[in-house]
This record gives structure tokens, C-alpha cells and sequence, in this order.
């Protein structure tokens, strides 16, 4: 059994990453110097998205739940504003520099630079002059010597939900685009009504591998009481994960039998956070480890190395697998153009011509069959299309049926507040369900995608199979011997013995999600952090969009047009309140049926569902134009040579060997390495 990667932090994480850049970085100069423009430009994509990588983890939760204190703790220093009262009333960014300031960025588009201590006058409502300027501000970043950010990681500090709307809007605002949460819950108030409804509502349209709950305000318990409180915790949030897997995949699916195996149990720490702070400032280990703070951040830093990390690295593994692997087999194939009859040469070049051009028919077959398939998937959906808006209007009257009222809210003096609060209720309970609706949507169109994958199978089997056939045909038959140049097919041979496969882009295959044209990160789909929508099957394939992107979508045409405003004066006169409440769902009728008029609702579902498929035809698209495109220039370039009577030298002959030789070694690690990563997420 392979043994798993360790990191053990993220700076030696870093260092593996960076070596695997230097061995791209030196692949593409090997492509170059090959004129192989296609798969160097590839290599050029994964090298920008792995130096573009950044991290970054919000810490979220109900006001006064210790989140600034956390990440103080963190921090091993005082360096965010905190208090008894409701502190931060904006989003602070803690990012890496050797000189500590803050830029204060306000919605405007200004920005100012103040010192690091001047902070708190900026975003917390500590007074009413800080307020009142925190209103302006639209995120205040903090540059500080911190080893945990020094590694492209920012820390994002906001403000207390259930606090006011319009700082809960704000936190609303950051959780599309983050890597990662801490959700910090306190002990003295473990799961609160509010808290639930966030995560089922909120957090779990995000990944939820990638969240790390914090029971905070550790200290006045006891040790037992303790962990009679954070198990409470765990089994509260695995219920309510497992509650809404099932209503979005179904309790029968299989996609939720995985789910359930995979998702494991949820990470909850109980800590106490001041008491962390204070040991790091006074250097009292003892301290520290009666903190329970060390367990929360070691479980941080996995999230955000071995399982993040892993990931990552799975992607860069496999470019240098395919990368190399299609550099390794040009280089042979130029050195036995080159040493071949020439009349032999161009027999097998219009060969080799003739199978790229069916290749290419092949895929346009392929892509006709794609787009089928995205139709019969949003044909498919009608029946929830249809029933949309319908779903959403009886949310709305099951709560207006639901509410409760007496006589007295009927009186001139109240109506106004019990319209505002059946109102909110009403916005509320249809934005859940719009956001299920949504959810189940995408999580139909995930399985479609995975079920196309599957079926593409085929063709890529047929694809590399023509790859090979090419390869085959210009290769020196054993009974004629081989010059000094033989050290490319020796090294090959080494590489075949390690990787154990049938020929260099069959054993590709192997790093692939479904097969290597599909996206090359197996672990994506078998990892403990598969969303609740499976949303991580869009990194692997390379489309745009996602559960999160079509519930904005969808909500965008229906929150926001339900205004609420329906007149309160004709219920007066009236104080029954059945009638009040048939009037009202009249109403309420009234403006989801002009909401229906103004909200194509199907339409952006039709966009999301090409939008996918399509993105799955560009990943195909652009992997295997880069090994056609390159391996025709290849052939058009040797033709060329041949034409002119031209032979492989001596000069050439090294070169091209010493070239396969590094590569050979470096597939064999790097498919080493592939299959750990693939380990170690299982």
C-alpha cells in the first residue's frame, strides 16, 4: 500500500509546488526548443493558475461569537479590534507583509493607508463616529508579518451575522469567494435557531469540506461538560448536513449513498480563544495546549495543505504526466523520421495525416452528441421549470396560512409591524425554497455531466489509440537495428516498466477524473470535500458555473423584485383575520404573477445547462488539440527535413536523448507522486 503524503505545513507544501513548477517550467522550454507551440502553451495555463493560487479563509459566525479574537489568536497577536459589544462592522483582510499598515478601501473607490493601531476607527462599531465611517468602507485590508499568510493565504475577518441586515449582507457577500471557513459557534450558546438555518441555507452551498467549526468561550466548563458540548454540536451539524443532502440528491440517489460515506464527520473544536491569545503573547505553552487552540489550528492547516494541497498538486502531477509524456513521444518520433527511408517517411507521413484528420471528425461526431445531451438534460428539467413558480407561490401562502395573528394585530397600532413581519417571513421561506429548487437543479445537471463523462470514455480510448497507431508507424523495426541514437527507446522502456501501462498516453489515462482529456484530478470527485451539489465536478471539467452562480441568478429575479409593499389600509375596516389573510395571499398572488412576466426563469437554467456542456467540449477541445496540433507540425517539420535530405547528427542525437532521459525520470516520479495524492484523497 503507497504510504500518504505528509506536508506538515503549508511552507513545505509551498516547496513542493514549487518544485514541480521548475520541472513544468523546464518541460515547456523542452517543448519549445520542439516547437511543440500547443502543449507549451498548456503548460503555460497550469503554470499561471498554480502562481495565481491563493487561499483564503473567512471566519464566520453570529456577532459575539469570538471571530476577531480567533484570528488574534491565530495571529499571536492583538492586531484586529475586539469587545464586549459588536466590534467589527466591515470586512477585514489579513494578508502578508514584513511592514505592518492597513488600506482602508471605502465604497467609493478611494482608499487611504493608516497605521495598524488607527484600524478600529475604521470598521467597528465601538462609537459613533467609527460607525458611521464604517459605513463607507468597503473592506479594510491588513498587512502584517504573519508566518500563517506569509504563503499567499489572507484571513478575512466579518462582521457578526444576526447583527444588523445590512453587516449580515456583507458577510453574504464574501462566501462565493472563499476557499475556506472556520464557523465559530459559542459554548455558552452551542447551534443557535439562526445559526442552523445559515448553514443549511448558506454555508452548504459551498463545499463543505472546507469548513472548520470553532465552539468558542471555552474556560467556565468543565472538561466534560466540554466535550459533552462540542459532541452536541457535531451531531446537530451532521444532521443537518445529511438533512439537506437529502433533499437536494434524494435519500434513494446514489449520489447521496456516496455522499454520506464520503462526508464524514464534521470538524468541531471546542477552544478558547482569549485564553490561546494570551498564552501566545506571554509564550506559556502550557497554557496554550489547555486552550485546545493547537488541535483547531493543526486541523486549519490540513484543510488548507494535505486536502486543499493535495488537489493542487494532483493537477500539476498530471500535467507533467500528459506534458512530458507527449514530448517524450515526439522526441521519438523525430529521431526515427529522421533515421527512415525517405520514401518510407512520406508513405507513413500521409498516413499519419490521414488518421489525425479522422481523429478530428471523430470529435466533431463527439461534440454533436454533446449537445444532445444537453438538450435532452434541460428537457429533462421542464417539469421543474414548470412547476417553479407555482412552488414558490405556495411557500408563500402555506406561511401566510401558517401565521400566527390574534385580534389585537389587527389593530391600526400593530397591523403595520405584523405586515412587516409576515412580509419578511414570506421573503425569507421563498428564498429557501428558490435556493433548493436551484440546488436540485444543478445537482441533476452535475450527474448528467458525470454520466457524459462516462460515456466519452469511448472516444478517448479511441483517441489515444490513434496516438499510438501514429506513434507505431514510424517506429524502426527491432530486426534493423539501431544506431548510437537507441537512448530515447531505452528510456521509454523505463518509463513503460514504472508506469505499467500499454504505451505513454494510455497510462495518461490513469490521472484522469475520466481519463486524462477530462480534466486529470481523479481525486476530485472521491474526495472527503464533495460539495452537497457536487459542485467540484466543475473544476474538473473546466466549466464556468455552478450551484452557487444559478441560485444568485435565480434569486436576483425573485428576492429582490418581492417588494412586499402591499396595501395595509383595506384590511382595516376588516378585522377578521381569515379575511386579512385572503387578502393578503390576493396580494401576494398579484406580484409573484408580475415577478413571472419580468423573470425568465427557464431561460437562465437553458444558459447554465449549454454553459456546461459547452465548457465540457472546450476541455476536450483543448486537450487533444494539443497533442494533434503539435504532433502535425511535428510530422510537417520532419517532411520538410526529409525533403531536404537532411539526417539526424550526432549533436542531435545527444541532445534529444539527454532531453527523453530527464523526461523519463521525471514521469516516473511525478506518476509516483499521482498515485499517493490519488491515495491519500481516497
Amino acid at each position: 500500500m503507497e504510504q500518504t503524503i505528509q506536508y506538515g505545513s503549508y511552507s513545505a507544501y509551498k516547496a513542493t509546488v514549487a518544485d514541480i513548477v521548475e520541472e513544468l517550467q523546464k518541460l515547456r522550454e523542452f517543448a519549445d526548443s520542439l516547437a511543440l507551440e500547443k502543449t507549451s502553451d498548456s503548460i503555460t495555463d497550469t503554470l499561471e493558475k498554480a502562481v495565481k493560487e491563493h487561499f483564503e479563509v473567512a471566519v464566520v459566525g453570529e456577532f459575539k461569537r469570538g471571530k476577531s479574537t480567533i484570528i488574534n489568536a491565530i495571529l499571536g497577536e492583538d492586531v484586529l479590534p475586539s469587545d464586549v459589544l459588536p466590534a467589527t462592522a466591515a470586512l477585514n483582510r489579513i494578508t502578508y507583509s514584513s511592514d505592518p499598515y492597513v488600506i482602508v478601501e471605502f465604497k467609493d473607490g478611494s482608499q487611504v493607508k493608516v497605521p495598524v493601531e488607527k484600524l478600529s476607527d475604521y470598521v467597528t462599531k465601538l462609537t459613533f463616529e467609527s460607525e458611521r465611517t464604517a459605513e463607507s468602507v468597503k473592506q479594510a485590508t491588513v498587512y502584517y508579518d504573519t508566518a500563517f499568510c506569509k504563503n499567499n493565504v489572507d484571513i478575512i475577518d466579518t462582521p457578526g451575522l444576526n447583527d444588523d441586515e445590512q453587516m449580515t449582507n456583507v458577510t453574504l457577500s464574501i462566501l462565493p469567494e472563499i476557499d475556506a471557513a472556520v464557523f465559530v459557534i459559542s459554548a455558552n450558546s452551542p447551534f443557535s435557531q439562526f445559526e442552523k438555518e445559515f448553514l443549511e441555507n448558506k454555508m452548504l452551498t459551498s463545499d463543505l469540506g472546507r469548513i472548520i467549526f470553532a465552539v468558542n468561550c471555552f474556560g467556565t466548563f468543565s472538561k466534560e461538560d466540554e466535550e459533552r458540548i462540542v459532541e452536541t454540536v457535531r451531531r446537530r451539524i451532521e444532521s443537518y448536513v445529511m438533512e439537506k443532502a437529502k433533499q437536494v440528491m434524494g435519500e434513494g440517489s446514489k449520489e447521496f449513498a456516496v455522499y454520506k460515506r464520503k462526508i464524514g464527520t464534521p470538524r468541531v473544536f471546542g477552544v478558547y480563544a482569549k485564553k490561546a491569545l494570551t498564552a501566545k503573547e506571554q509564550g506559556d505553552e502550557t497554557a496554550l495546549a489547555e486552550s485546545n487552540f493547537p488541535q483547531f489550528e493543526q486541523a486549519l492547516e490540513h484543510m488548507l495543505t494535505v486536502e486543499r494541497g493535495s488537489i493542487a498538486l494532483q493537477i500539476l502531477a498530471n500535467k507533467i504526466i500528459s506534458s512530458g509524456s507527449e514530448i517524450l513521444n515526439i522526441i521519438l518520433l523525430r529521431e526515427n523520421a529522421l533515421m527512415m527511408a525517405t520514401d518510407e517517411f512520406m508513405d507513413k507521413y500521409r498516413d499519419a495525416t490521414a488518421e489525425i484528420d479522422e481523429i478530428r471528425t471523430k470529435k466533431r461526431l463527439e461534440f454533436v452528441k454533446i449537445n444532445d445531451a444537453a438538450a435532452n438534460v434541460y428537457g429533462g428539467l421542464k417539469p421543474i421549470l414548470e412547476s417553479y413558480w407555482q412552488q414558490i407561490e405556495d411557500t408563500a401562502m402555506d406561511v401566510v396560512d401558517g401565521f400566527m395573528m390574534s385580534a389585537e394585530d389587527l389593530k391600526k397600532d400593530n397591523l403595520k409591524k405584523v405586515h412587516m413581519r409576515i412580509t419578511d417571513k414570506i421573503r425569507d421561506n421563498i428564498e429557501n425554497k428558490a435556493q433548493l429548487i436551484c440546488e436540485q437543479i444543478q445537482n441533476e445537471i452535475n450527474i448528467a455531466l458525470s454520466d457524459e463523462a462516462s460515456r466519452l470514455q469511448g472516444f478517448e480510448n479511441e483517441f489515444f489509440a490513434s496516438v499510438n497507431r501514429i506513434q507505431e508507424m514510424f517506429s524502426l523495426s527491432a530486426n534493423r537495428g539501431r544506431r548510437a541514437g537507441g537512448a530515447v527507446d531505452s528510456v521509454i522502456s523505463v518509463v513503460l516498466g514504472t508506469i505499467g501501462t500499454g504505451g505513454l498516453f494510455i497510462g495518461m489515462r490513469e490521472a484522469g477524473v475520466k481519463g486524462a482529456l477530462l480534466g486529470g484530478a481523479s481525486g476530485l470527485l472521491s474526495s472527503g470535500a464533495v460539495a452537497v451539489t457536487g459542485f467540484v465536478l466543475a473544476g474538473v471539467l473546466g466549466f464556468v458555473g455552478g450551484p452557487v452562480t444559478l441560485t444568485i441568478l435565480a434569486l436576483a429575479g425573485l428576492t429582490g423584485a418581492f417588494a412586499g409593499k402591499f396595501s395595509v389600509e383595506k384590511f382595516l375596516s376588516d378585522e377578521r383575520i381569515e379575511k386579512f389573510k385572503q387578502n393578503l395571499k390576493i396580494a401576494v398572488h398579484k406580484q409573484f404573477k408580475e415577478m413571472k412576466i419580468n423573470s425568465d426563469f427557464s431561460e437562465t437554467v437553458r444558459q447554465q445547462v449549454y454553459a456546461s456542456f459547452e465548457g465540457l467540449k472546450t476541455k476536450i477541445e483543448k486537450e487533444t488539440e494539443a497533442i494533434l496540433a503539435d504532433t502535425q507540425t511535428t510530422l510537417d517539420r520532419l517532411n520538410e527535413m526529409k525533403e531536404q535530405r537532411r539526417e539526424l547528427s550526432d549533436a542531435e542525437r545527444d541532445r534529444l536523448g539527454n532531453m527523453a532521459e530527464y523526461i523519463g525520470s521525471l514521469l516516473a516520479e511525478s506518476y509516483n507522486l499521482h498515485k499517493q495524492l490519488s491515495f491519500d484523497m481516497e
